[in-house]
């Protein structure tokens, strides 16, 4: 199996970047953001592939077709549902988003940064990043030692093989499926610098998708879903989400919102109060202090999740997945579930089934 020193190698790519940096450096610094300022972006997208032609005159410029919003057709071939790439190092500070699910590994950080639109976070060697659609952000990978290995991950992919490995009412769920389907514009970090199994995981996709061996396609997913599972399996305390559930320390609130997670249908603010000896007054005060938010819109994060997964099953009814989840009137929970994701859940069950 491949090491990580096979990776440490700068690709042509990375050479020129390199290089680019060295003749341009305010660009190591600068962090350019399409959404805020379009002309500067499209300046810089100009200038590298200027100088690409320069100095690669027979090699297509690798931004082609590029954007501030990357499709998953940018990096995913035809016919398959993941790409595995490593992270490109002297990128330039481009913010972007994509429409893709991505997962990053950080073998060796080396003082990389991950820069969204709030803050720049110091990476460390075994950190996991779990990036959903359409987050802004960048990383900032200008050292030669630097390796990151990226997941890139069709949504409907997601949906369809990953996503079901989620099917369990726990804290972790509530993560992943707030980040993916919600509007929390944030990410999961996982800080794993001790687990040997995932790093040998990602060294084994990795070393699959370079030799491109026959079923590759297929056995990559199958390590995927095998590193999601450990993933899951041994650090679901040190998930820390970006925005929203940033203490996830407080064991008191662990432990209400997974009995609201196995009780979603039914529980009510009282019987939850009940259940646990406190006040009602005591438990919006945990709530608030670790998510902002108060019980309702927690309970109505948690049935939305659900809905999300129930709704993968063609043959439950919309109005039959309204009653299991707790509401008594099918339009209520149309209104609900479009209020939360911007589509219906008929729509969204189209989507699911398309493909």
């Amino acid at each position: 199996m491949i090491s990580e020193n096979n990776l440490l190698p700068l690709n042509n790519t990375e050479h020129f970047l390199k290089n680019f940096l060295k003749k341009f450096p305010v660009y190591q610094t600068k962090i350019i953001n399409p959404l805020a300022n379009e002309q500067n972006y499209i300046y810089l997208l100009h200038l590298l592939e200027a100088e690409w032609h320069k100095q690669l005159p027979d090699q297509t410029f690798f931004l082609t077709g590029s954007s501030g919003h990357l499709s998953e057709d940018f990096f995913i071939p035809e016919n398959q549902n993941v790409c595995i790439l490593k992270n490109l190092r002297y990128m330039p500070l481009l913010m972007h988003s994509h429409q893709f699910i991505e997962i990053n590994y950080v073998l060796k950080s080396n003082h990389s940064l991950l820069i969204d639109a709030e803050k720049s976070t110091p990476l460390q060697d075994g950190d996991i990043i779990l990036c959903p659609p359409n987050l802004q952000h960048t990383f900032q990978t200008q050292n030669k030692n630097s390796i990151i290995v990226d997941f890139i991950l069709r949504v409907t992919t997601f949906d369809t093989v990953f996503f079901h490995l989620l099917n369990n009412n726990n804290y972790l769920s509530t993560l992943f499926s707030n980040v993916i389907y919600g509007d929390s514009n944030g990410y999961i970090i996982w800080h794993c610098q001790n687990d040997s199994a995932l790093k040998e995981l990602v060294l084994k996709v990795y070393e699959e998708w370079e030799n491109n061996l026959k079923y590759c396609d297929k056995m990559i997913e199958l390590l995927v879903m095998e590193f999601i599972l450990i993933l899951m399996r041994s650090h679901e305390d040190e998930a820390v989400f970006s925005t929203s559930y940033i203490n996830n320390s407080d064991e008191n609130f662990r432990s209400l919102l997974n009995y609201m997670q196995m009780h979603y249908q039914t529980v009510t603010l009282s019987k939850l109060a009940l259940a646990f000896n406190y006040s009602e007054r005591q438990i919006i005060r945990i709530f608030k202090k670790n998510t902002g938010k108060g019980f309702s819109e927690l309970l109505t994060e948690i049935r939305m999740n659900k809905a999300i997964q129930l709704l993968k099953n063609k043959d439950i009814p919309i109005n039959g997945i309204a009653s299991m989840l707790g509401y008594s009137s099918t339009y209520y929970f149309n209104k609900v579930f479009l209020e939360t994701f911007t589509f219906s859940p008929e729509s969204f069950r189209k989507r699911i089934f398309q493909t």
